[in-house]
Formats: C-alpha cells, sequence, structure tokens
C-alpha cells in the first residue's frame, strides 16, 4: 500500500519493506504489488519511489523475484 500511494513522506518506509523483503530493484517491487493487489494500477510514480528508496542498488543480497519462495 506504501508503493502505491508512492508518497515521499512514504520513501522511509519504503526503504525498510525493500530491505525487509530483499527486493533486488524496482521491478520486483512493482510485481510484488501487481501480485498482492491484482485489482490496482501500479503507477509510475510508484517505480520511481522504489528506485529512490533502494530497491535499484546492486549487491545487499537482493533476492525476490516476483515469485515464491
Amino acid at each position: 500500500m506504501k508503493v502505491l500511494a508512492a508518497r515521499r513522506r512514504d520513501a522511509e518506509d519504503i526503504r525498510f519493506l525493500v530491505d525487509h523483503l530483499k527486493l533486488h530493484n524496482a521491478d520486483a517491487v512493482v510485481a510484488l504489488c501487481a501480485q498482492v493487489f491484482p485489482e490496482e494500477p501500479v503507477p509510475d510514480r510508484a517505480r520511481m519511489i522504489s528506485e529512490r528508496s533502494g530497491a535499484g542498488r546492486l549487491g545487499r543480497g537482493r533476492s525476490y523475484d516476483g515469485g515464491h519462495d
């Protein structure tokens, strides 16, 4: 829900979630949102805020690829 809202004030919460879920890039964040909220369109700004919140960083063991563990 934080990513779908994509508000600047949510950036710290999104950063925490990205790290906690080990999301490896913005595509993984958007894919997870689409999976969890299939009826909600994922706005373009969601990708931007995801990248700014750290999902675009390389390394650090990011492993989520949109599938199930």
